[in-house]
């Protein structure tokens, strides 16, 4: 995403279109429509997570990437979660709720780009156990508008979190 302080908020009709889109994409992975979900991305995809590394105050705010995918690795992944015979970590399925707030959009450096920034939770359940995992943190996204409608090319989720729930991390965000 751009860095540019000089950034132009996105008029209301490209802020409902936007914020309509990533509460649709959210509820695609609600439903476990995975591949209709993987529809959405670009071909050239970026998709990462990065979460905190554990330091004392004073010390400068340190990411590391937790998951690094393109649409290839994506796509495997998405293939084997959506067949519960290629998976045990998703069988039963987790249940999940997700939720995206504090939507901000802003045009980006070439037509039909938007760069946004969101706040997202997830909370999920393990079928049958009474442990749950909650997720929170801000998601980038960079979407591009062409003829098909909106799709996602870059996604760096920032986990508000130093340790996972489960240890791992097998949902999408």
């Amino acid at each position: 995403m751009s860095e540019s302080a000089e950034r132009s908020p996105v008029d209301i009709d490209d802020y409902v279109t936007i914020q309509r889109f990533l509460y649709a994409e959210m509820a695609l992975l609600d439903r476990r429509a995975y591949q209709e979900w993987f529809a959405l991305l670009t071909d050239d995809i970026h998709y990462r997570v990065t979460t905190v590394s554990a330091r004392p105050a004073q010390d400068e705010t340190s990411r590391f990437a937790i998951i690094d995918e393109d649409a290839q690795t994506l796509k495997m992944r998405v293939d084997q979660i959506s067949d519960p015979n290629l998976t045990h970590a998703e069988n039963p399925p987790t249940l999940t709720q997700r939720l995206v707030s504090n939507v901000e959009a802003y045009y980006g450096e070439r037509n039909g780009v938007f760069e946004t920034t969101s706040s997202i939770l997830l909370y999920a359940n393990r079928s049958g156990s009474p442990k749950t995992g909650l997720y929170g943190g801000e998601r980038q996204d960079v979407l591009i508008r062409n003829s098909s409608g909106i799709k996602i090319a870059e996604r760096t989720v920032n986990l508000a979190q130093t340790i996972l729930p489960d240890s791992t991390l097998s949902l999408l965000l």
